[in-house]
């Protein structure tokens, strides 16, 4: 069996190596009633930037795929631009008859060496979660 490996400022970086990783995003779910205009400008979301990332039924917002050993890390890139924005979330939740989840979708690969993924939530953001009515969804996969 061969090893390949990179040459990366004088380091070598065996691309043989199994990682974990792992996709967060929030998504809002939604039916034919609603502005999705109207819901990043009160939000101050870039409206080509989610409309890109919708379809008829739903937005994903910050999805991210740096992977971070503590989820959190990843969740907080997530949610960046609308922490502080409950208020208004429930408000458009309410209007738009919408729903909120916070998609974590980990891949764990049992061969690694790297340190198992950290997939607990932090309490501030459960709180968070909790507050704007948000459903949690965690789907991995182990290999």
């Amino acid at each position: 069996c061969q090893t390949f490996a990179l040459q990366q400022d004088r380091n070598m970086i065996d691309v043989t190596k199994k990682f974990h990783e792992c996709w967060t995003y929030f998504m809002v779910r939604y039916d034919e009633n609603f502005d999705m205009k109207d819901f990043c400008q009160k939000l101050d979301l870039d409206y080509e930037h989610q409309k890109k990332y919708g379809t008829d039924e739903y937005m994903e917002i910050g999805s991210n795929h740096f992977y971070q050993q503590d989820v959190n890390k990843m969740v907080r890139q997530t949610l960046k631009n609308l922490f502080g924005k409950e208020d208004v979330l429930l408000e458009l939740k309410e209007k738009y008859n919408l729903q909120y989840s916070l998609e974590r979708v980990p891949t764990i690969d049992t061969r690694s060496q790297e340190p198992m993924p950290k997939l607990s939530l932090d309490s501030d953001i459960v709180e968070f979660l909790c507050k704007i009515g948000a459903k949690d969804d965690l789907d991995y996969f182990i290999f």
